[in-house]
């Protein structure tokens, strides 16, 4: 695993990180507990709880308990309800009762995604200040890529920004890195494998002449086909691998229930892109912005 730095908070974080929400098959403080150690055993050491799940929070807080906190990165996620105001009560209630469970002592960060922000009752902002001030939640930071999250960057509130990125960015997602960078903002990336690239493909890469099919050195040519064909390498390691590569975050997020899958992602932290993927995925992409403005 690496580590880099968070922002000015002064820890090393791991160059992945762990989000914890609720599952189907994870039931119980136990199953948390067995993924939180398995991470760990990884070089994990940097997570995102989602507010909500008693089981959840108390697993983890089993898992704390075997290391010492100040090399744990721990975020707390506060999402919000667009019909409802999210009241300084609220956060108190989830924070407080966050930081019971798991014992953590305070938060490294307390996450609001967007409808969270929206629906900020006008005594909530000044609550956030007052949670610094006691020492319960160190830094403060928002989740999305919406509108608002225009709106976070310009308000001074937050110090971390979490937003999508993957090898599929448009030129929006890059220019709000780039804000938040010259904003001084810790950032973390997430969903960095989009969904329908990272399937099986189908397509064919030859050509047949006669009796014989050949292998045409140019099929898949300016789309994302190598995906599938890099040797040695499944599509999520290359779209993962090439997440890594963007210096503005100080940690790449995944959603993973198996030891055995985080170790594996674990391990790309180590790894180069291999020789000529990273022009492939801009002629890719170069192709697929082409298109979009001729559609447009």
């Amino acid at each position: 695993m690496r580590y880099r730095p968070f922002g000015a908070s002064g820890k090393a974080v791991s160059a992945i990180s762990l989000l914890l929400r609720e599952a189907p098959n994870m039931t119980t403080p136990h199953a948390w507990r067995t993924l939180v150690f398995g991470a760990m055993e990884c070089g994990v050491n940097c997570f995102e709880i989602t507010a909500g799940s008693e089981v959840m929070a108390l697993g983890f807080g089993e898992a704390l308990r075997a290391v010492e906190r100040r090399l744990i990165a721990i975020g707390w996620r506060i999402h919000g309800d667009p019909r409802k105001v999210l009241t300084a009560e609220a956060i108190s209630n989830s924070v407080r009762g966050g930081l019971a469970r798991t014992g953590a002592g305070y938060f490294d960060v307390l996450m609001l995604d967007e409808a969270a922000f929206e629906t900020l009752a006008p005594d909530a902002q000044g609550y956030l200040a007052d949670l610094r001030a006691a020492g319960l939640v160190l830094q403060m930071g928002v989740v999305g890529d919406g509108d608002s999250i225009d709106a976070c960057l310009e308000s001074g509130l937050f110090d971390v920004l979490a937003t999508p990125f993957s090898l599929v960015s448009d030129w929006k997602a890059r220019r709000r890195i780039k804000e938040a960078s010259a904003r001084d903002m810790t950032m973390i990336a997430y969903d960095p494998f989009p969904a329908a690239l990272c399937r099986p493909s189908s397509g064919g890469g030859s050509i047949r002449t006669g009796l014989f099919k050949r292998a045409d050195p140019l099929a898949g040519a300016g789309t994302y086909a190598f995906l599938h064909h890099t040797h040695g390498w499944t599509a999520e390691e290359v779209c993962l691998a090439y997440a890594l590569t963007e210096p503005a975050f100080a940690s790449v997020q995944v959603e993973q229930f198996r030891a055995e899958s985080i170790e594996r992602l674990a391990l790309i932290t180590d790894k180069d892109l291999p020789t000529g993927v990273a022009a492939q995925i801009e002629m890719a992409r170069f192709s697929a912005d082409t298109t979009d403005q001729r559609r447009a």
